[in-house]
């Protein structure tokens, strides 16, 4: 069975007391972030007195894992994304299992105290337990989804701005004015040259994607690749 000292012990995890100042816990299975807040210097005496001490209006603590949560302004990459999906389809139906919202993105899951403190949800608390600190040995749930995020989101990149700035970034290079060119056939060179061991691409931090068309695609592509995209152009 989990123990407060066990709780105590991961790293990388927060306790957080829900703020009863604010509007009451929803019945649903969302908490927002401003009804958070964290507690600095976390004691076995405080845990049990938040969770006995009836001034408290929501006598729970929730334990929160920096791996698990991210938004779109903050430090996180797509190991938090991943991380956050994997678990929540596995424990997302668990009473004790909450997603957290804010804005910008910000998304987070709270693990009830009172819940993994519970006998009977003693298999599921200690599956909990060993998963989280298991991601301080190693920070990601599953490396083959984490990559899968990752290519996802080059493709949304590469359709959103990459074959396009890639186009006029080699109209430049060669001297070319284009009017009109094969968007597909363009978008095969520049997947040929990530397939080849040559990656384009890099997540930053708040889950963005950067393709380096300046130093990783346009010196890989010759003047006749390029001719051979092009539908309509003229040699200036």
């Amino acid at each position: 069975m989990v123990t407060i000292e066990e709780i105590l012990d991961i790293g990388n995890c927060t306790l957080n007391f829900f703020d009863h100042y604010k509007e009451d816990h929803p019945t649903g299975k969302t908490i927002y972030w401003g009804e958070l807040n964290p507690i600095e210097k976390v004691t076995k005496d405080i845990v049990i007195d938040r969770l006995n001490n009836p001034e408290w209006k929501d006598n729970d603590l929730y334990l929160i894992c920096k791996y698990m949560q991210y938004g779109d302004y903050d430090n996180s990459c797509m190991v938090e994304r991943s991380n956050y999906k994997i678990f929540m389809e596995s424990y997302k139906e668990e009473t004790g299992v909450f997603d957290i919202s804010g804005g910008y993105g910000s998304t987070g899951i709270a693990i009830s105290v009172k819940w993994l403190l519970d006998p009977v949800n003693e298999e599921k608390a200690d599956e909990i337990m060993e998963l989280l600190n298991g991601l301080n040995d190693y920070p990601c749930l599953d490396d083959e989804d984490m990559s899968n995020m990752e290519y996802d989101a080059f493709y949304e990149a590469l359709k959103d701005y990459g074959i396009s700035d890639t186009c006029t970034a080699l109209a430049k290079k060669y001297g070319i004015d284009v009017t009109d060119y094969d968007s597909e056939k363009l978008e095969e060179l520049i997947l040929d040259i990530d397939r080849n061991g040559n990656p384009i691409f890099i997540i930053e931090s708040g889950g963005n994607c950067y393709i380096d068309i300046d130093d990783m695609v346009v010196p890989k592509i010759t003047r006749d690749q390029f001719i051979s995209v092009l539908t309509k152009y003229e040699v200036i």
